[in-house]
């Protein structure tokens, strides 16, 4: 396997991806049936756990107030821990901050 290839093919839709869940206004809401914390990190989570199935990784989403994206087998494992919520966006922003606009190479 040619590493470096890989990443640089991977970098697009990863670019994709991340601007995607930019999109999604994921501050802590009133909590809703099936979504514990509000609708915007419930729809934040489905669509990281989407994205992580559609790479070819097992997934699994515990009741909307975790999720886990796995590779491998055997007994041992490497977990990267991170989340999907967000702070409420403040006032002053150039741009809308649930846009995900890609402009010069950033997000």
């Amino acid at each position: 396997m040619d590493f470096t290839n890989e990443v640089k093919s991977a970098i697009e839709p990863l670019v994709q991806d991340i601007s995607a869940l930019c999109q999604i206004d994921s501050v802590e809401g009133e909590p809703k049936p099936g979504m514990p914390f509000g609708e915007g990190p419930a729809k934040a989570l489905a669509a990281a756990l989407a994205m992580g199935e559609r790479m070819g990784f097992r997934t699994e989403n515990f009741d909307n107030y975790v999720g886990h994206i796995e590779f491998g087998d055997g007994d041992e494992m490497i977990g990267i821990l991170g989340h999907l919520d967000v702070v409420p966006a403040g006032d002053g922003w150039d741009r809308d901050p649930w846009g995900g606009q890609i402009e010069g190479g950033r997000i």
